[in-house]
């Protein structure tokens, strides 16, 4: 069956059916916590996850932003635009993701660093929650060899489920519709994949370091 006529069909039944029922999730968390605290359980997660986490605040952010470029010796810098840091003072270059892949293409490339403002962290799985627009596009948490994920510890949710209402309540905030982003994303720590052999290799498909900023 063609896309049209499944939107066809979905365009002749909402003619008919005018509400589309918004039932109540009964959802039972399968999962067991280690800690009863959101912060910890989702800290241990991460880290299972082959992160680096860093507990921070909103008046020390810049600094420890600073102290993790000098650990992986970033010499350029790419940050999404919805990034708010003051980059002064800091040993690197910074370069706002502002232009298309094509207008950047052999600069992107050869950045080390990104720094990528995520919009939830789900605990009991130890993951990021991102969404793509203007502001944050997508490659920017896949194209460097490291990435600095900053993660407001209000944030932190329960499960997948509560992630992605909170994802989605960001972006219709952010953009006054109800239009969803092309994108929603959940990031677990750096890239991986294995051989035939079995070897786990860091870096094929992502960054090969992530970094968890908790502020």
């Amino acid at each position: 069956m063609s896309k049209a006529d499944i939107l066809g069909r979905v365009r002749d039944s909402l003619k008919v059916n005018t509400h589309i029922p918004n039932p109540k999730v009964q959802y039972a968390n399968p999962m067991n916590y280690t800690h009863k605290e959101l912060l910890e359980e989702y800290k241990l997660n991460q880290s299972n996850n082959k992160a680096i986490v860093r507990e921070s605040s909103l008046d020390t952010l810049e600094s420890t932003i600073a102290e993790i470029l000098g650990e992986v010796k970033a010499k350029e810098v790419l940050y999404n635009t919805d990034v708010s840091l003051d980059f002064k003072g800091m040993e690197a270059k910074f370069i706002p993701y502002t232009q298309s892949v094509d207008s950047m293409r052999g600069e992107l490339f050869g950045i080390d660093t990104s720094i990528v403002e995520a919009r939830c962290g789900v605990a009991n799985l130890g993951i990021v929650g991102l969404s793509a627009n203007p502001q944050a596009p997508r490659l920017s948490s896949l194209i460097t060899n490291n990435c600095i994920y900053l993660l407001k510890k209000e944030h932190i949710v329960e499960n997948l489920y509560a992630g992605i209402e909170c994802i989605k309540a960001y972006e219709k905030n952010r953009s006054g519709s109800e239009i969803l982003p092309t994108n929603i994303i959940f990031v677990a720590g750096p890239s991986r994949t294995a051989d035939i052999e079995l070897q786990t290799v860091f870096g094929v498909h992502g960054p090969r370091v992530v970094y968890v900023v908790l502020y």
